[in-house]
């Protein structure tokens, strides 16, 4: 053990945090905030794997010594190794570094912290009887990360949710070049915009396309199903699993069909129900609800699933292979986190955002028949606003649909939605 923490913890020999990583995302700045001793609640970092979780803990690690915070009051530890007491891995660190992490201001980093059993109350307890701590948390198996921070460490926490590259950090790492000015970098940009719907992971900017598909199966998706879900789940079916991410990402946007999927896959809808869960869970799909009737309120019919993100799909398929309309649908998901989309009987929006409408079309022009549903539930729910994302390059505005290109979407995201 005190091998082990001495080597996840070697800027406590000279000062140096060689894992930190020049580049910092938009993020490092809302969590370097809430080290500030103002602030006593944990970090909850969560995420999909290979955002950079741990890179932003060494990253905050590496400015707290720059700021002049004693390099043996930081502590860092990773749950990938197997420890089941949290209170003898502290005792250790007391031990190697002469500090009473009771008594003295310490900052604690743990990272994938779900995998340590019943890790929201161990760190609830060491929160409420050790004011002097600051603790950072980081996990992969995301959701249920922030609904146990909800649920047990409620007033205790700040989120701090990191997502897979946007398309200005994707510049920025891939030339060394600083999006300062959006217009003035806007032509630059966007010649590499194809590569970066390729590979928007923090680790492969520059790698070739082969290598990224095993990156991505290899590094996350395998991980996510083979270790991380049996680990947390225990009696887990990882051939379910990848059986359902393969319908999932060859067709984003699926209507979850649940008599459909288990007759053809051969397992009781009790076990199917679960395994959605589980992915669901870990951040690799996400449900879309769909809104109905005059409230729009979400049913629990016909709810669609596509990928968490669209790099998933990259993990089982050419980008050429999966439809292209859908494709855009599942990049547009990702970037606004859609929780919903609308349907009655055979009309239908791809998502909504609060109660406007948004439209994904896959053509690099915009016919009248594009706009037809985005019309239709504007006059029939009295809205006055739509938005419709293509693959085109001019804005256009059409009966209050504001027409964007999905570039511009990707470069600028909500600016084209009312806040």
């Amino acid at each position: 053990m005190e091998k082990l923490v001495s080597l996840l913890n070697e800027w406590w020999v000279d000062g140096k945090v060689r894992q930190a990583k020049e580049y910092k995302r938009r993020v490092f700045d809302d969590a370097l905030e809430l080290l500030d001793e103002k602030y006593r609640q944990i970090m909850v970092i969560s995420g999909l794997r290979r955002v950079g979780k741990s890179i932003l803990m060494f990253q905050l690690i590496e400015r707290l010594i720059k700021s002049g915070v004693e390099p043996r009051k930081i502590f860092y530890f990773s749950f990938d190794e197997r420890v089941e007491d949290l209170f003898e891995l502290l005792n250790t660190y007391s031990i190697l570094t002469k500090f009473d992490w009771r008594k003295e201001r310490v900052y604690m980093f743990f990272d994938e912290i779900q995998k340590l059993k019943d890790w929201s109350s161990k760190i609830k307890l060491l929160y409420d009887n050790f004011p002097n701590l600051k603790i950072v948390v980081s996990g992969s198996a995301s959701i249920l990360i922030e609904r146990e921070a909800l649920s047990n460490l409620a007033g205790r926490h700040f989120l701090i949710k990191m997502e897979p590259l946007s398309l200005k950090e994707f510049f920025e790492l891939k030339k060394g070049r600083k999006v300062d000015d959006p217009d003035v970098w806007k032509n630059d940009v966007k010649m590499i915009f194809e590569e970066y719907l390729l590979k928007p992971l923090p680790e492969i900017v520059e790698w070739n396309e082969q290598l990224v598909r095993e990156y991505i199966r290899s590094n996350v998706v395998e991980k996510v199903v083979r270790r991380d879900l049996p680990e947390i789940f225990g009696n887990v079916n990882s051939s379910l699993l990848l059986s359902l991410l393969e319908i999932f990402c060859s067709q984003p946007g699926v209507i979850l069909n649940l008599d459909s999927f288990s007759s053809n896959l051969r397992v009781s809808k009790k076990t199917l129900i679960e395994h959605i869960g589980y992915l669901e869970n870990s951040y690799l799909i996400r449900v879309v609800r769909n809104l109905r009737d005059s409230n729009l309120v979400a049913s629990r019919k016909l709810r669609k699933v596509y990928p968490y993100h669209w790099c998933l799909i990259y993990s089982l398929f050419n980008k050429d292979e999966v439809e292209a309309g859908k494709f855009y649908e599942c990049v547009v998901a990702s970037l606004f986190d859609a929780k919903y989309y609308w349907r009655d009987g055979d009309k239908e929006v791809d998502f909504m955002l609060g109660k406007i409408p948004v439209e994904v079309k896959a053509g690099r022009k915009v016919y009248d028949w594009d706009l037809k549903n985005l019309k239709y539930f504007m006059k029939r729910f009295n809205v006055s606003e739509g938005v419709l994302i293509y693959h085109g390059n001019e804005f256009e505005e059409a009966d209050g649909i504001k027409i964007v290109p999905l570039f511009d979407f990707c470069y600028t995201t909500q600016r084209f939605f009312r806040q």
